[in-house]
């Protein structure tokens, strides 16, 4: 189990880097107030072979400075509606579980 928990952005580039140092045997990724594309997960979801679960706990505040404005709310949807579409990709639709505040 690796749980991540108020890290900065994870993107495609760390995860390789995290994978590269030896998660390949990973079988829990908890990711807690930490800003995750969708890259990084399918890149942790093709690499780590035994991972069984991806949790997601996410909100506007840990991808914006300013979580009231207009502009990061959009941001924030269309992020989460793009971490939520991942669910329909083969592999994903049983081990990924996305927590946000607000929902597609």
């Amino acid at each position: 189990v690796l749980e991540l928990d108020h890290v900065t952005e994870i993107n495609q580039e760390v995860a390789a880097d995290v994978c590269r140092e030896g998660l390949k045997g990973l079988e829990m990724l908890v990711l807690t107030s930490t800003p995750v594309t969708p890259k990084a997960l399918l890149h942790f979801n093709s690499v780590c072979r035994s991972l069984k679960s991806i949790v997601v706990h996410i909100g506007i505040v840990d991808y914006f400075e300013d979580p009231d404005s207009p502009e990061a709310r959009r941001l924030f949807e269309e992020m989460v509606c793009k971490l939520q579409a991942l669910k329909k990709r083969p592999g994903f639709s049983k081990i990924l579980h996305i927590k946000a505040e607000s929902v597609c």
